[in-house]
């Protein structure tokens, strides 16, 4: 570049940062890039239009045994702390609280991870197969123990919101995933939950105009052309 008397854009200047860091995306030519990255931790896009969709997304693959390379998006108790402050279940400062927290308990923390993972399972039989009774019970049964510790807070904004109290310590974000649980499962919308098309993919979306064909068109758009979504 020097002797063009250039500089490197901003995306070349990307692509040398990952080769200098060893970003192990850089090992997956040809696969969707549906992952950010927060807390240096690999999440998945929030396609779905609501957190507890999100939290079932955090798998692509559903159904396929073993699971596609990297397609478990939940691969520890740090993983699913970031994920419920970057999409606004809880704050910052309880994230760090929790990180701090699993650091001190590994093993407490694997057992809740454990748990988030059972919900998860739970949630999207709920969304894909509603005459379930089992499933819904089970998500039930963390949304009831997670009521009893959300608070009901004033935003800066003026509106109210529930929050998980940090009181409920490693399993906050756990009960902050089953609060959502229950409010989709509670909320109309909960009838246009849709499923991909994609068999290699699953990820579940709300589509209130009927409209959309993919979970986005980043990731599966341009593999299903032509194949519209099923009903959740």
């Amino acid at each position: 570049m020097a002797d063009l008397g250039v500089e490197p854009g901003s995306r070349l200047r990307e692509v040398h940062r990952r080769v200098l860091d060893g970003d192990d995306r850089l090992d997956r030519p040809g696969r969707p890039m549906f992952e950010v990255r927060v807390r240096d931790e690999s999440l998945p896009w929030s396609v779905g239009g609501h957190p507890a969709l999100d939290f079932c997304n955090t798998f692509a693959g559903w159904g396929h045994e073993p699971a596609p390379p990297r397609g478990e998006w939940l691969r520890g108790y740090r993983t699913l702390a970031v994920w419920s402050g970057h999409v606004g279940l809880t704050d910052e400062v309880s994230v760090s609280r929790l990180l701090h927290l699993a650091r001190r308990d590994p093993t407490a923390a694997d057992g809740v991870l454990a748990e988030a993972r059972a919900l998860r399972a739970a949630l999207y039989a709920c969304l894909r197969h509603p005459e379930d009774r089992s499933a819904f019970d089970t998500v039930a049964r963390y949304a009831e123990a997670a009521a009893g510790t959300m608070v009901f807070r004033r935003e800066a904004d003026g509106r109210g919101r529930w929050w998980p109290e940090l009181r409920g310590g490693l399993r906050l974000p756990l009960h902050a995933a089953a609060w959502s649980a229950a409010q989709l499962l509670a909320d109309p919308r909960r009838l246009t939950v849709r499923a991909c098309p994609d068999e290699r993919c699953g990820w579940l979306f709300l589509d209130e105009t009927g409209l959309r064909r993919w979970c986005s068109l980043g990731t599966c758009g341009g593999r299903t052309a032509g194949l519209p979504c099923r009903s959740a």
